[in-house]
């Protein structure tokens, strides 16, 4: 992937600000992470120490791509709503990019995770001019499935991340177009 001319480090959406992430991101990535609402959706608790490293390889991904995760914050209060965008990630030994999405619980069913997709898509397609971007997330969790569809992910197949079952999907980036952002 050839890194871009220059890079979206901060944008605003209706609801949202989109940062890109920094260090000082970590203890809310944390938080939400351990929030026991969360871990049931997600499957699992991310140990303290791996959240933090996520947060750095994520502003490594910014430096060397000009992409990676945004911090999401509530427009009016600037709260911490959660982490979104796009980022690098390798899947079955193939390198792909991924469309992905957390929120705090407290901002669940409000639209915001379709809100951050749109946004990364539009990244993806109109400014990267990617190919084609992946989803993925636990079979149960249908809303985040709903997430992907409504933005216009085809489910691909099952895969294992780590260490748990997961459905994948693809967009590419002319049957984006085809629907218009």
């Amino acid at each position: 992937m050839a890194k871009p001319p220059s890079s979206i480090e901060s944008l605003e959406t209706e609801r949202l600000l989109l940062l890109r992430m920094r260090a000082e991101d970590a203890d809310d990535m944390v938080a939400m992470q351990h929030d026991n609402r969360f871990i049931e959706v997600f499957g699992h608790r991310t140990p303290e120490e791996r959240v933090r490293r996520g947060v750095v390889r994520t502003e490594e991904d910014w430096d060397r791509l000009g992409y990676g995760w945004w911090t999401l914050r509530d427009r009016e209060s600037g709260a911490f709503v959660g982490r979104g965008g796009i980022q690098p990630v390798t899947i079955d030994g193939v390198d792909e990019v991924e469309l992905g999405y957390a929120l705090r619980p407290e901002w669940w069913g409000r639209g915001l995770a379709t809100e951050v997709s749109s946004a990364g898509l539009a990244l993806a397609f109109e400014r990267l001019e990617l190919p084609n971007v992946v989803a993925f997330t636990m079979p149960s969790n249908l809303r985040s499935s709903r997430v992907m569809e409504k933005v216009g992910f085809t489910f691909e197949r099952d895969i294992v991340w780590s260490e748990l079952p997961h459905v994948l999907y693809r967009l590419r980036r002319e049957e984006w177009h085809r629907r218009g952002p």
